[in-house]
């Protein structure tokens, strides 16, 4: 049975429809969003953990030093389940006309490893009767279209071994195909791995078994066992070293993860906030116009908890309605953007699950924005006093010139429609504050979301364009004089060749190492720019390293601190002051020049690569075609190719992004309507009256529009700087050694998003200024002498 506050509850709503369904709107957006952000964030931990734990993804991986002495000290442990040893060399690979840098790593050709293991999804495993048996991993082979059969050629002594594809494979600790955490982005075209039998692995390396890799018992990190075992190893000469969590691969794909659960908070947090704040104006306005009948009810009866609870319902049925299908809705998303991500990447285990948890919390926390937005005007409904309610009486305001024409006196002048329209928002200060603040929350989830577009574009054009200024990086087959470098130009397309020394170290101070890459360049080089961290331009010094912004803090060194590099294709560790930090977007390396190398080694150094840059218009296709023709040449590393590969993988960034930004979009419109619905229905009388003294509707509706669009005009400045920040920190949260995501938002987004605000605000006041034209003066009239 339906009780008359039920009735009267149902039929309020339906009056307001487009202001609850506003209400709905917001709370279906942010529990939506929370829902499926959660849920791809437990999909995509529960699918890695479960990949980790079904191929055996060592916990720690230690490589140099002595091997075989590392890995009997940790044999017989009751904490480690496997330690394998095994031979990983970066050597040239030819695939037809294509030269690359691959990766060979060792596997027992008679059963998996007992670490690492790989996931055959074409072909076979190794054949323990055939050394010249490959595997390859997915993204290479996916590139090159190569299936089991074909053959490739690797570099071996100086001659090329030609090879046999058995299988295509996935591998846990290649994922994303990250060659080192100072090169996360390598396209399929200039590297690529292969698994090959450990005989023919010892073959390829003199240093070989070169890496020992490490299986906690029952495969949870462990890191004080971590740091134990680190120790160890370094103490036996080892020079790199980093647990799971540390690995290339697997810590750029946590920056995702990471990013999943973040935003399963912080976007979702906004919408809610704007939700609750627009049902708790939509409902403070209804209780404030119902003030006699509240009256009425607590004078004939009813009670002051029976108020509250019909006054509440008003929160709880919008809540409702958006909640329970925003839950829905959201886990089903998340299961689309799951699978999305797990294709996309070629994750060897993916996992979709149902969690209730999600659902539930979903629900809860939009019922419980919207119950929190009710009960404050819920409150003052209860306590109405009957007699003081019944009349009808409200207080208004002084009258008084606004600020304007205080502060520039010849605004006192302007016409009476202008005054009206100033006057109007200091009259009533709440109205105003509502809907000041629904400007700055639809400005914040607009600025968040287009600032993350534009902070990524930014990033990638400071690394690609005015960081990196070679257009291609050649690698030799082995190190080479200058002559040689210099020898490049002379083949057709390239205008500049510069030596580029490329050698794995590790940089050491007293609080710990930071494994790198150290890269030895001309001092006057014109191939790289070196920006310090307030964005002034540095060259290279005579003396000291230049080293990323990230080594400040992890390693808690300062300029002038000297800090040991270990070199250990050298054999050796020199000591290096640092001379400055550098401020790039992809990875924490360090650079030294030519002069402080050769000074710190006591002779001419030679070089491992070469940075060229191409004429204007010159054949990119067959520049790359001439240059891997060359003996001396192992592959070629096109600078263009990384830039378009790192745009491709963006799309899925830039389509959730996008989604954000479509839904915050939607979320400023319902909104900012709602605040300028309720704007214009609490001056209904007010209406009436100066409709009834003669003022034209078409006049009311201007004074009404100026009123509102200078209440969104001062909200505008404040939801920029509200925007900035937030955006700042959002995307500071993402920021690591890995990459530094430094928050950059385009002028003309200000300028864009601004622009919508208006546009969102004058679109809004349409259906208001609507019921303008529709007000029965003679009905409101007989209200107000109620």
């Amino acid at each position: 049975m339906v009780t008359p506050l039920q009735h009267k509850l149902f039929r309020d709503m339906g009056r307001h429809k487009a202001q609850f369904i506003a209400v709905a709107l917001t709370i279906f957006l942010g529990v939506a969003l929370y829902a499926a952000s959660y849920d791809s964030y437990q999909n995509l931990s529960a699918s890695y953990e479960a990949t980790f734990t079904e191929f055996r993804f060592a916990n720690l991986t230690i490589a140099g030093g002595d091997t075989g002495e590392i890995a009997d000290s940790m044999k017989g442990r009751a904490d480690i389940e496997s330690v394998a040893t095994r031979a990983v060399v970066d050597v040239p690979v030819r695939i037809g006309d294509v030269k690359l840098l691959g990766r060979a790593i060792g596997l027992p050709s008679e059963a998996q490893p007992r670490v690492n293991q790989v996931k055959v999804v074409q072909g076979t495993y190794l054949d323990p009767d055939r050394v010249d048996a490959v595997l390859m991993e997915e993204h290479m082979a996916d590139h090159f279209g190569l299936v089991p059969g074909d053959s490739l050629e690797i570099l071996d002594s100086g001659s090329w071994r030609s090879v046999i594809v058995v299988g295509v494979v996935t591998s846990p600790e290649y994922i994303w195909p990250a060659k080192s955490r100072q090169e996360v982005f390598s396209a399929p075209g200039d590297f690529g791995v292969v698994f090959v039998a450990e005989t023919l692995a010892e073959q390829l390396t003199p240093a070989a078994p070169n890496e020992v890799v490490v299986y906690y018992t029952g495969g949870d990190p462990d890191p004080a066992l971590s740091e134990e075992l680190s120790q160890a190893a370094r103490a036996q000469g080892s020079t790199e070293i980093y647990t799971r969590a540390e690995q290339p691969s697997n810590a750029a794909l946590a920056e995702d993860i990471k990013g999943f659960e973040e935003w399963a908070v912080f976007f979702p947090v906004l919408f809610l906030a704007a939700a609750a704040m627009a049902a708790y104006v939509m409902i403070g306005r209804l209780v404030y116009a119902q003030r006699p009948q509240i009256g009425v009810m607590v004078a004939n009866g009813f009670t002051r908890w029976q108020v509250l609870r019909h006054y509440v319902g008003y929160g709880l049925v919008p809540g409702l309605a958006g909640a329970i299908p925003g839950a829905i809705a959201g886990v089903l998303l998340a299961r689309v953007i799951t699978g999305l991500y797990t294709g996309m990447l070629s994750i060897p285990v993916t996992l979709i699950g149902f969690y209730p948890a999600t659902l539930l919390t979903g629900v809860l926390i939009g019922l419980v924005a919207a119950v929190l937005a009710a009960l404050a005007p819920a409150l003052t409904a209860s306590r109405v006093q009957p007699a003081l309610a019944m009349r009808g009486e409200t207080p208004s305001g002084s009258g008084r010139p606004s600020v304007i024409e205080r502060i520039i006196p010849p605004f006192r002048r302007v016409p009476a429609g202008w005054k009206m329209a100033m006057r109007g928002i200091e009259r009533n200060p709440r109205r105003t504050v509502y809907t000041i603040i629904g400007v700055v929350l639809s400005l914040v989830l607009v600025l968040v979301s287009w600032g993350m577009i534009d902070s990524i574009q930014h990033l990638l054009d400071r690394q690609f364009v005015e960081i990196q200024r070679e257009d291609g990086t050649v690698h030799f087959v082995a190190p080479v004089a200058d002559g040689e470098v210099a020898g490049l130009e002379d083949v057709a397309g390239i205008a500049e060749a510069e030596p580029l020394l490329e050698l794995p170290v590790s940089v050491a101070a007293s609080t710990g190492h930071y494994d790198t890459v150290l890269y030895v360049m001309e001092q006057e080089t014109q191939m790289h720019r070196f920006l310090s961290t307030s964005g002034d331009r540095v060259d290279l010094p005579d003396e000291g390293l230049l080293v990323g912004k990230s080594l400040e803090d992890i390693l808690g060194v300062e300029i002038g601190d000297e800090v040991d590099v270990t070199i250990a294709p050298l054999g050796m560790t020199i000591s290096v002051t640092v001379a400055g930090f550098v401020d790039e977007p992809l990875g924490t390396v360090a650079y030294l020049s030519r002069p402080a190398a050769e000074a710190l080694v006591g002779g001419p150094v030679p070089a491992t690569a070469a940075l060229v840059r191409y004429e204007q218009g010159a054949d990119t296709a067959a520049i790359r075609s001439t240059l891997t023709g060359l003996p001396q040449v192992a592959a070629f590393q096109d600078a263009n190719a990384i830039y378009d590969l790192m745009q491709s993988f963006m799309k899925l960034f830039y389509l959730f992004v996008g989604v954000m930004l479509v839904f915050g979009a939607a979320m400023a419109f319902a909104l900012i309507f709602n605040s300028m619905s309720v704007n214009i229905a609490e001056r209904r009388r007010e209406i009436a009256t100066l409709l009834a003294v003669g003022v034209e509707r078409s006049s009311i509706s201007r004074y009404v529009t100026a009123e509102n669009m200078l209440v969104v005009l001062l909200g505008i400045p404040l939801g920029l700087i509200a925007g900035y920040l937030v955006a700042r920190a959002a995307m500071a949260s993402f920021s690591s050694d890995l990459f530094s995501f430094d928050l950059y938002i385009s002028p003309m987004t200000y300028v864009w998003s601004a622009l919508a605000m208006l546009v969102v605000a004058f679109v809004s006041q349409w259906p208001g200024l609507r019921a303008i034209r529709k007000l029965n003066i003679p009905r409101i009239v007989k209200e107000r002498s109620v």
